[in-house]
C-alpha cells in the first residue's frame, strides 16, 4: 500500500479515537451535571460565567452599624457632620491606595507616623521586587460606620468602606492591566485624642485652650482645660488622625 494513503488512514483513525473520547468526555460531563445539578453541561457552563461576572462586578459587603454608633459619634462631636466623617475615611483610602502605587506618603493627610510607615514598607517590598503596585481608577460604593469608641480624652471611630479599582502589579512577569475591576472591602480608622497626636509629626493644631494655650484634648461635655482651669466652648475644628487601615477579606 502506498505509505502516503497509510499515513493519512492512520491519521485518520488517531482523530476518530480523538473525536471519540471528546464526545464520552462531554457525555460524562452532562451526566454528571444532570445528576447532581439538574442541568446540562451548557447551563452549567453558563451559570458558572454568571458567577464569575457577578464576582468582578457586585460590590464587597461591608458591616453598617450606623443606627448604633452614628448617634454617639453626632452627640460627642456635634460640630462635625456625618457625611463630613464619611468624606474623611473616603479621602484618607484613597491617599493611601495613591502613596502606595506613587511612592510618595506625602500624599497621605492628617495620618499617624505608623500608618505612613505601614505604607512605607509595602513601597519597599515592592520596589525590591521591581514592581509598581497599581490601584487604578478607584471608585467607592459605600461607605458605613462600623465601630466607635470614646472616653473623656479620646475617640476611635472605624468606618468600612467597599470600593472597586484596576489592580495590578507593572514589572512582574505577563502582568497587564486587567480588563474588569476587583471588588475589595477596607477599614479605615479615624482617631481623635492625645495619644494619637503623639503618634503623627508635622501637625498643627488649633484646638487649644484660649486662657493659657495649652492643647486640650476632650470629647463631649462641657471641657475644662487641666492646666488652668478654663472653661472651653468646644465649637472649634477638631484634629482627628487616621490611625490605622486595612484590607477586608
Amino acid at each position: 500500500m502506498n505509505p502516503i494513503i497509510t499515513t493519512l488512514i492512520i491519521i485518520g483513525i488517531v482523530l476518530l479515537i480523538i473525536a471519540a473520547i471528546v464526545l464520552f468526555v462531554k457525555w460524562k460531563l452532562n451526566s454528571v451535571t444532570r445528576k447532581y445539578l439538574n442541568m446540562n453541561l451548557k447551563q452549567t457552563a453558563d451559570l458558572i460565567g454568571k458567577g464569575l461576572k457577578e464576582e468582578v462586578t457586585t460590590p464587597k459587603p461591608i458591616s453598617n452599624v450606623s443606627a448604633v454608633y452614628k448617634p454617639r459619634l453626632m452627640r460627642d462631636f456635634p460640630d462635625m457632620s456625618y457625611e463630613r466623617f464619611l468624606d474623611m475615611a473616603n479621602t484618607a483610602l484613597t491617599s493611601i491606595l495613591v502613596a502606595i502605587q506613587t511612592g510618595n506618603t506625602d500624599s497621605i493627610k492628617d495620618a499617624t507616623d505608623t500608618v505612613k510607615q505601614k505604607v512605607i514598607n509595602i513601597v519597599a517590598g515592592n520596589n525590591s521586587r521591581n514592581t509598581v503596585e497599581h490601584y487604578d481608577d478607584i471608585k467607592i460604593h459605600r461607605t458605613a460606620i462600623s465601630d466607635y469608641r470614646s472616653t473623656s480624652d479620646t475617640a476611635t471611630a472605624v468606618f468600612e468602606i467597599s470600593f472597586q479599582c484596576f489592580h495590578w502589579l507593572e514589572g512582574e512577569k505577563k502582568s497587564s492591566r486587567p480588563e474588569n475591576p476587583t471588588q475589595y472591602a477596607a477599614s479605615v480608622t479615624l482617631s481623635y485624642g492625645k495619644e494619637f497626636a503623639e503618634n503623627a509629626t508635622n501637625l498643627t493644631y488649633s484646638h487649644n485652650c484660649p486662657n493659657c494655650g495649652a492643647p486640650v484634648y476632650a470629647v463631649g461635655g462641657k471641657i475644662v482645660c487641666k492646666f488652668c482651669g478654663t472653661g472651653i466652648t468646644e465649637d472649634i475644628y477638631k484634629s482627628w488622625l487616621v490611625s490605622a487601615y486595612n484590607f477586608i477579606k
